[in-house]
């Protein structure tokens, strides 16, 4: 069975690979406990599309369906290809009587259900491709006063690091292969675009905790309204590592109406 040829879906977009020199990560210092692992042991923590701020990110929109649609899904999903042709006659009928008995959109969020519990396992690393994003400071890093970890887009990690596309996620097709290609990843709402976001996705099963190449974190930008034991504390840990963390002071120049970078000085 197939999808009715009468309803045109939009093409489905093309990853785009993420080609910056550098990725950017704004955390708050509320717990530097967890920058300590990322400095020391070059170890990342890396979310499930469940801990995600959006609750519509990394979540496919099940694309409307008719009562061929459903059937031809439902059927798919269900059939045993060694079954009779009785047999499969009987399963189409009792599918039919199915979507009749519980009703097309029932069943589209039932299934909208089970596909989000699915994906939800999967894991995201989300990165910015600039450092001095004043919103993200903001939001993320605990309005000026956390921190901003740079990574240098090298090595196989970063590889499969793609640019996200910004807009209404176009809605998923399910009886089509193409919509199984997992772009809904890396499609996110317009108002989120200031956010110039980069992701890496991780397959059910990968682990929390990625190791990294030292290399791979290059700096650590301090945010214009860090506390000053907190810059203490960072400047500790950098000098620990191996090899040493470059350690960096954003401060926001009012001239030009920027943040831009000074070389961090230990205090006497």
């Amino acid at each position: 069975m197939s999808r009715s040829p009468s309803n045109e879906f939009p093409v489905v977009p093309l990853w785009t690979k993420a080609t910056n020199l550098h990725f950017y990560r704004y955390q708050s210092a509320a717990r530097l406990d967890r920058l300590q692992p990322i400095i020391l042991r070059h170890e990342l923590y890396i979310p499930t599309v469940s801990q995600l701020n959006d609750p519509a990110d990394g979540r496919p929109k099940i694309a409307p369906m008719s009562v061929e649609e459903m059937l031809a899904f439902l059927y798919n999903a269900s059939r045993n290809p060694t079954q009779t042709t009785p047999a499969q006659l009987r399963l189409v009928q009792t599918l039919y009587q199915n979507i009749q008995l519980h009703g097309i959109e029932t069943l589209r969020r039932q299934l909208s259900i089970m596909i989000n519990k699915h994906v939800e396992k999967y894991r995201v690393l989300s990165l910015s491709r600039r450092w001095n994003n004043l919103s993200l400071w903001a939001k993320y890093a605990a309005d000026h006063t956390g921190y901003c970890l740079e990574f240098t887009n090298e090595g196989s990690f970063f590889a499969h690091a793609v640019n996200v596309f910004y807009g209404e996620s176009i809605p998923m097709d399910v009886n089509n292969a193409e919509y199984r290609k997992a772009y809904f990843f890396y499609c996110k709402r317009e108002e989120w675009s200031n956010e110039d976001e980069v992701r890496l996705i991780g397959l059910p099963g990968t682990p929390e905790i990625t190791k990294i190449d030292p290399r791979w974190l290059s700096r650590i930008i301090l945010g214009k309204d860090m506390a000053k034991d907190q810059q203490k504390q960072i400047r500790e840990l950098a000098e620990q590592r191996e090899p040493q963390l470059e350690v960096v002071h954003a401060h926001f120049d009012d001239l030009h109406q920027e943040l831009r970078l000074r070389k961090e000085r230990p205090s006497l």
